[in-house]
Parts: structure tokens; C-alpha cells; sequence
């Protein structure tokens, strides 16, 4: 559990999940997590004039970790491309 971030789904598209990064409250949106094909991973997309102290970033990184993680308990013949 996230301390001072909410980390919630947002979308679904055809490959892969994108979460909304909200504060605590909701009041704002600092970012999104989504998929990163060039590094072929997920990754942090922060909102412009945003700033993280560094429960926030091992709060998003665990998330991710966790993620990545997951999709990779896929069966072998699964692509990722489905």
C-alpha cells in the first residue's frame, strides 16, 4: 500500500495497462504507468511541474516491479502481442 500516492487502473489497451498516479486525496494527477515498448517495460510518465520525494518513487518503482513481475508468469507460448 502505496503511503502518499494512489496508484489505480485507467485503461486497458489491446497489449497491455496503464495506471493513473493520483495524491492521497485524488486532487491531482501526478502521472501515469504504462508501457515503454523502446525499453520493453513499464514505466513512469510524470505530469509536468510534479515532484517526488523518495517513499513516492520506491512506492511507484515496487508497483512496477511488481507489474513486470506478473507479466512475466505468462505461459511460454503466450505472446505479448495478444
Amino acid at each position: 500500500m502505496a503511503t502518499y500516492i494512489n496508484i489505480r487502473f485507467f485503461d486497458d489497451t489491446d497489449k497491455t495497462k496503464v495506471w493513473e498516479v493520483t495524491t492521497k486525496d485524488d486532487s491531482a494527477t501526478l502521472g501515469y504507468i504504462k508501457w515503454f515498448g523502446r525499453w520493453r517495460c513499464y514505466a513512469f510518465f510524470p505530469e509536468k511541474n510534479t515532484v517526488y520525494e523518495r517513499q513516492c518513487l520506491r512506492d511507484i518503482t515496487e508497483f512496477i516491479e511488481e507489474e513486470m513481475r506478473k507479466r512475466k508468469r505468462l505461459p511460454l507460448h503466450t505472446t505479448l502481442h495478444q
